[in-house]
């Protein structure tokens, strides 16, 4: 879908590249930066041990337009990187090149305590149009930066992930009847954990490393742990929904006072009721799930709420193109 201006925009293609990556001063090898996917993958490093990087980065766009007659002056563009899992936004604009007038150059720089999970890196060109400062003319394709593969835990880091093989812990005697299954999540009221088999042959191999992987393994890794925490946040959204109280005088629910339960319901029901305030949508969930009609509806609704809290299309998506890329250089090799 193609948003639409109420003054002109450009129309030639405004191209965004990852010149250079510095971290704590040292330049970061091309195998990490992807132009193909747009991507810098922080995640596939060795160590996790760094305090700053620098992105140095280009911009470019259609020069007749920017130079010649048209609705904008002083056209300028801004560079953003957005951060959800952190909550964090932070811009720099960069400088126009005097020999180049339709490219921009500059940096910008992160504190690695600041950012986790994935961040998607912008550049939009904006202009005075009409009088008017700072409207946005045109924009280029995101790049997504990869600090680990995903936020700590399903809920802010708030529960607890251990390896443990299911058939060999003495301590956990529950765990022996899922001896053939990857995982286990134990819902404890105060300490929920989610237990990952040592036991099920590669998991361990497949899940605790990224680095230097065939892209097909990478694409495999990827999923596989979205999938474990999609289905960990919706079992975690099922308890909780069935733990919310309602109020003996008027018949109306609230939110838990404390713990995880409150975190998951106000995150997935923000995606599951858009919409609505959070407490809207806290008396639309409990409604629907004394329903016969509506609970069918809440529980469509919760799955791809609980994909997208983890980022599963995108990490599909990004696989499937890993897939389709080997592919590629395999027939060219031949």
């Amino acid at each position: 879908m193609k948003t639409i201006f109420p003054y002109g925009v450009l129309t030639g293609d405004i191209r965004l590249s990852v010149t250079r990556v510095l971290m704590d001063g040292n330049m970061l090898s091309t195998n990490y930066i992807n132009p193909d996917l747009r991507e810098i993958d922080f995640a596939g490093l060795e160590s996790a041990k760094w305090e700053e990087a620098i992105i140095e980065v280009a911009v470019t766009g259609p020069e007749r337009e920017l130079t010649g007659r048209q609705p904008w002056e002083k056209p300028a563009v801004t560079l953003q990187l957005n951060c959800g899992a952190t909550n964090s936004r932070q811009a720099v604009t960069l400088n126009r090149d005097p020999h180049a007038p339709a490219r921009w150059t500059g940096s910008i720089e992160l504190d690695r305590e600041d950012w986790y999970g994935r961040g998607t890196l912008r550049a939009f060109v904006h202009a005075r149009v009409e009088g008017v400062d700072n409207r946005i003319i045109g924009f280029a394709d995101d790049w997504s930066i990869s600090f680990n593969d995903l936020p700590p835990s399903p809920v802010n880091g708030s529960i607890t992930v251990t390896w443990v093989d299911f058939a060999g812990d003495e301590t956990r005697p529950y765990l022996k009847q899922f001896t053939h299954d990857p995982y286990y999540l134990r819902l404890d009221p105060d300490d929920p954990t989610l237990f990952l088999n040592r036991g099920f042959e590669g998991l361990e191999a497949l899940l605790v490393d990224r680095k230097h992987r065939p892209r097909p393994e990478k694409a495999l890794h990827d999923s596989t742990r979205a999938n474990i925490a999609s289905d960990a946040w919706s079992a975690m959204f099922a308890t909780a929904l069935e733990a919310v109280e309602t109020d003996p005088e008027n018949g109306l629910p609230d939110f838990p006072s404390e713990g995880w339960r409150e975190v998951v319901l106000k995150t997935l029901l923000a995606r599951i009721y858009p919409d609505l305030s959070p407490y809207d949508a806290l008396v639309a969930a409990v409604a629907a799930r004394t329903s016969e009609e509506g609970s069918g509806d809440l529980f469509e609704r919760l799955i791809p709420a609980a994909s997208g809290q983890v980022r599963l299309p995108q990490l599909l998506r990004s696989g499937i193109q890993l897939l389709e890329k080997d592919t590629k250089d395999e027939v060219n090799a031949q």
